[in-house]
This record gives C-alpha cells, structure tokens and sequence, in this order.
C-alpha cells in the first residue's frame, strides 16, 4: 500500500492534476513496450562514439495554418504505390474507418501528421526529440537552387530558422548538401563555378552561428559524391578555392573508396560503403543479405581512410521502403525485421572501429526508413518512438519523449488523437462517403474521433455558378467576364474565368471547400487560382501562386464523363473583387468545359439534423442538384464536407 501511493505522489509530481493537452500522449508513451527485443539486443552494443543522423528533411510543405512556409501539399501528395498516383486515395481523404489518418505518400505516418518542416515547433519538437535519443547532431538537408544557375541553397529563411532554434536549445546542427542530385539536365549547380560559389556564401554568412555544429572550431560540410558528380582533382581544388574565400571547414566526405579522393588533405572524415548497398544487389533488399561481400568493401573503405589519416565513419540505414514513392516491384524494400537489421547492421560494423556513425534517415517518410517519431511504419509495435529508444539505447541510454509541438502547427486532422481533447480549428466529426438509399443518408462514422453533435446539409445556401446562370439575382459567386465561356461553359487557349465572391468576403477559421465540375481533353490541365493570405511564394527559385491542387482533394467521376474535383482552398482571403477565384487553361489547353462551381463555406445552415447511423435526405433538398452534408463537434469544428452530385457514378 505504502509503495502504491509514493507510486501515485510521483505521477502526480511528473504530470499536475491538470494536465496540459498532449501531457496524456507524454504519459502513455513515457516509456517503451515492455520487452521490446530490439532495445534489449541494442542496450548490448555499448556504441562509444558519437551518433549522427542524417537526411533531416526540410523539403515538404503543408497548406494548412496561417503562415504555411509553402502553402500547398510537396512531398506528403496523396497515396502512390511503385511511383504510380491513385486518384482515390487522395491526401485531402482519410483512410476509411479512420478521423485522423490521411492517405500518405509513405509506409508509415508522421507522428503529427504531414508537416510544416519550417514552423518553429516542428523544429524544436524534431530537435528536442533527437537530442532525447542520443543523437549527437542533426545533418540539415539542404539543396541547390532549380531552374537557375543554382548558385544559392534552399530554402533560406527555413535554413536560418532551424540555426536559431538549434542556437537556443544549444544543439547546433550540421548540413549536408544535396548537391548530388542536381544533375546537369536539371539546374547548372554542379558546375565548378557555381559550387565554389554557393558553398562560399553559406559558409562565409553562416559559418561562426552558434547554430552550425564545428568540430575542432570548424563548421562540419557534407556531401555525397557516389554519383561522380565531380571527379577529384577538382574536388581538392574545390576545397580550396571554398576556404580561400571562406575559412577552413571540416569537411566530410561519402563516396566510392578512391585513393585519389581519400588523400585529399582537406578532406576530415569520409564515408562510404554501408547496408543500402542491399538495394542494389540481388536480392536486391530482402533476405538473405550478402553482408560478407559487403564487409570486404566497408574493410577496404576503412583501410584506405586510416592510410590517409581521415576520420571514418559508418553510415547505417534503419530499413528502406521506396515501393510509395518510386520503386519497382521485387525491389526497392529492406524490411526492419521488426527493429532487428538495424541493430544487427550496428553490432556487424563495429569490429570495424568507426570514429562516428551517422544513422539514416532522420525523416525522409517517402523512402521510409525514418527514425524520427511515428505511426504504423514497418517495426511497429506500438511505440510510435521505438526507432529513437533503439537509437538511445545503443548507447545505454534511456530515450524520453520530448514535448509535442504547438496544436497550431499539427496537422488538424490528428490534433484531437495527439492532444487529446478538442479545440476550435481541428477536424470535427468525420465519417466515410456514402451514396444516398432510399432517400436516406447512411452515416458510418468514425469511431475514435471526436463526438458530433449536429449534421448540416446545404443546398441553396451554397455559393454557386454555372453557364446558364445569367441573370443577376445578387449571387454569392459572379462571373466577371461573361463573353470568355460559350453558352456551356467551353473555354479554350489563353481564355480564363474571373470570379469573385461578395457572398463570401469573410474567412471563417477552417477551410472553404470549391468543387468544380469539369471536362478536360488528355493533355489539357485546369489550373486554379484564388485570393489568400499568402498569394506568392518560392517553390527553390520559382515563384508560385497560391492555387487549388486538384489531384489532392476528392476526384467523383460522372455518368456523363465528367469530373467534379472537391478541394478544400486552404488560408483563403476572398474579399468581392475579381481575381477571387480564377479558372485557366495549361498544357495543350484544348477545348474544356466548366459545367459548374461550388464553394461550401462552415459557417453555411439550411437543414440541420441529430448525427446518427442514417437520417432522412431532409425535405427541401433536391436530389437532382448537388448538396453538401458536414458534421460538427460541440466547439463547432466542421468534419470533412461531403459533396453529393446527382449523376455521380457508382464507381467513386
């Protein structure tokens, strides 16, 4: 009795009487599932030497929240398998059954969903979070400049806000530069002028912030060469021509054993042959593995790096699944055997004595050998952390998790599973598509989110336009230049549609929804654009325009071929005048038709029901006009809209 309450005073000392949202996640996962096998067979390595983590990327972008760094889906973009898109699984939908799980381009699920890498939260959460883990220092990701001379790197105001966050925690970070992957027929970064260039200004302007790692007072620059990008003696002259204009760095180095590239003197530390290799071997990533024939390549690496006097490090791959975003079939996967390839990897690379390993990667989820928190990736078994009590426990350490990121910054979709409550601006009740039977809506609701408390269903009081709609009646969404469209709404060429919206000049917290029913010949795109908040942005060195991404929200094909595409327009700023919403023409921009718009806004009512298992079409509402039905919570947080259209196919 007398251990039992100083069991319960100790809580209650760790997480007050009234907690704070997320403080339940913290205590649920404050420890890791017990026996887990991996952790217990990592705490036996006694790893000695400093743990990097490498590829931290920074390159996806998000259009939820007030100030998105890049306001539109890059890199989380909707469900692929082998590389291949599939327009019914789209990321703007959850999985069904679920309220929170979007359809991701990955094997497993961030644990705050698809993120803003440039929010400050999401940055100190991924930072603290390393930290917890035993990671000495986080390589930054970062990459030339496209479509120019790619003479600077990106993105700049990401870079230096991840080197303040990383000055203020004291955990500074190291980069590496994707220069590798900038080939010729892309951008010129790989010209020797342009490379000198860009590594010179970085290090010239950055290089004493106290958010740069340094070893022995210098700061650590890192690059791959596998590719051959560039050939050694003009590595070496590279190196001086950086440090001329620059100062000394320390720089790291990974590619190919090369005696002519090992004895560089500039060059501090290398990396090369590691467990990836499996991928490109028979059988290319599943077992067996061939690891004697790549223990005489890492041996060989190692040899030659000690002759030169360089540091040496091993790089260690956790597993890899590519098979989301651009593999092949049979190839492309190294399965985690359940957490064990990477600690075995570790303990069979140790006799070899690295001065440092670096584990990869920190986050990349398209090829799905992160590290960093998350759910339902391959080695699940629970624990949303368990790659980082693996990482910690190498090193007899005991991994804590780190305080979850601001709910303004998470993705709204997950908010109530991460925090555990509810707050205005999450997703509210949620349930899956259904066809209207009988005159009745069926409803299945999602079970484990949160409660509704009201379904809408808007008809009349949507915003809407088609080609007939001629006479002005004080429409809530006009047409501004009526001669562009035929009498059906065809457009084609450099002929556009400018709308505006003075039924909708107010935004409301949580996204409008826009439905455009279209007919696009092959070749042809419809780009859509519309007044927001953050109306230009950079895309690397292109500017962008903040725009509808059809492909991501729902797609309902018509009986008549048809499409009607159902998006929601994130962080939108309509206020009544032309340009509110603009409809053109890319690509071969052949003869399209517009049939109709939509705009559904939350703050809509016209039919209001109890939620329950199904509900009566209300009366008033015509089945041969598309309505919308939304469910809300008690805070008046909207679900997911629903756009029901009358000739809509069975196939959906």
């Amino acid at each position: 009795m007398k251990r039992t309450l100083l069991t319960l005073a100790a809580a209650a000392a760790a997480f007050p009487l009234f907690a704070a949202p997320g403080d339940e996640h913290l205590r649920q996962y404050a420890e890791g599932v017990p026996g887990d096998a991996a952790v217990e067979a990592a705490s036996k390595l006694n790893v000695k030497v400093p743990v990097f983590a490498r590829e931290w990327h920074i390159w996806t972008g998000v259009p939820y929240g007030d100030r998105p760094t890049v306001p539109r889906w890059t890199h989380w973009n909707g469900e692929k398998k082998f590389g291949r898109y599939d327009p019914a699984t789209t990321i703007e939908q959850l999985r069904p059954g679920s309220s929170w799980r979007r359809n991701l381009n990955c094997a497993g699920y961030p644990l705050p969903g698809p993120y803003d890498p440039g929010r400050p939260g999401i940055i100190r959460w991924q930072l603290e979070t390393a930290r917890n883990a035993g990671i000495e220092c986080m390589y930054l990701h970062l990459w030339p400049s496209l479509w120019d001379d790619g003479a600077d790197l990106t993105p700049q105001p990401l870079f230096e806000r991840a080197l303040d966050i990383a000055a203020e925690l004291g955990y500074p970070v190291a980069i590496h530069d994707e220069i590798a992957f900038r080939r010729p027929n892309i951008t010129k970064a790989q010209l020797f002028e342009n490379s000198v260039r860009r590594t010179a200004l970085l290090v010239r302007r950055y290089g004493k912030h106290p958010g740069w790692y340094k070893t022995d007072g210098l700061p650590v620059y890192y690059f791959q060469n596998w590719n051959g990008w560039i050939k050694p003696p003009e590595l070496e002259r590279y190196f001086a021509e950086v440090e001329k204009q620059a100062g000394p760095v320390y720089w790291v180095y990974e590619g190919p054993d090369s005696e002519a590239a090992f004895r560089i003197p500039q060059i501090r530390a290398v990396l090369s042959h590691n467990n990836s290799w499996f991928l490109h071997t028979p059988p290319h990533g599943a077992g067996p593995h061939p690891w004697e024939k790549l223990d005489a390549s890492m041996e060989r690496a190692v040899k030659l790096a000690r002759k030169h006097g360089k540091k040496f490090g091993m790089m260690v791959y956790t597993r890899f699944n590519n098979n989301f975003d651009r593999g092949n079939p049979g190839r492309g996967r190294i399965p985690a055997e359940n957490g064990m390839f990477f600690v075995d990897s570790v303990r069979r690379t140790m006799k070899f004595k690295p001065d440092f390993y670096i584990f990869t990667q920190w986050n990349d989820f398209e090829e799905s050998a992160f590290i960093e928190p998350g759910w339902d990736f391959d080695g699940f078994n629970g624990d949303p952390y368990r790659y980082c009590r693996i990482v910690a426990a190498m090193q007899g350490k005991t991994f804590r998790p780190a305080p979850l990121p601001p709910r303004a910054e998470v993705d709204p979709y997950i908010r109530h599973k991460l925090y555990g409550d509810t707050a205005p601006g999450d997703l509210g009740p949620v349930f899956a598509r259904v066809r209207p039977q009988n005159g009745t809506l069926p409803l299945p609701w999602a079970e484990d989110g949160p409660v509704p408390a009201v379904l809408r269903v808007v008809q009349d009081n949507l915003a809407r336009w088609t080609p007939g709609d001629a006479e002005y009646r004080g429409q809530k969404l006009r047409l501004a230049n009526w001669s562009a469209p035929d009498a059906d709404g065809t457009i084609e060429g450099g002929r556009e549609l400018r709308f505006y919206a003075p039924g909708l000049a107010n935004r409301t917290a949580t996204p409008r929804w826009i439905g455009i029913r279209h007919s696009v010949p092959a070749g042809t795109k419809l780009t859509v654009n519309y007044r927001s908040v953050h109306e230009n942005y950079r895309i690397d060195s292109r500017w962008e325009r903040r725009s509808l991404n059809l492909d991501s929200g729902v797609t309902l094909p018509m009986a008549d071929g048809s499409v009607f595409s159902w998006v929601p327009a994130w962080g939108d700023r309509f206020c009544g005048e032309e340009g509110d919403l603009l409809i053109r023409l890319s690509g071969k921009k052949g003869k399209s038709r517009i049939h109709e718009v939509i705009i559904w806004s939350p703050e809509m009512e016209e039919h209001s029901a109890a939620p329950s298992g199904a509900i009566p079409v209300p009366a008033g509402i015509d089945p041969a006009r598309p309505f919308v039905a939304a469910a809300y919570d008690e805070a008046g947080n909207p679900g997911i809209p629903h756009l029901f259209a009358p000739t809509q196919e069975e196939s959906e």
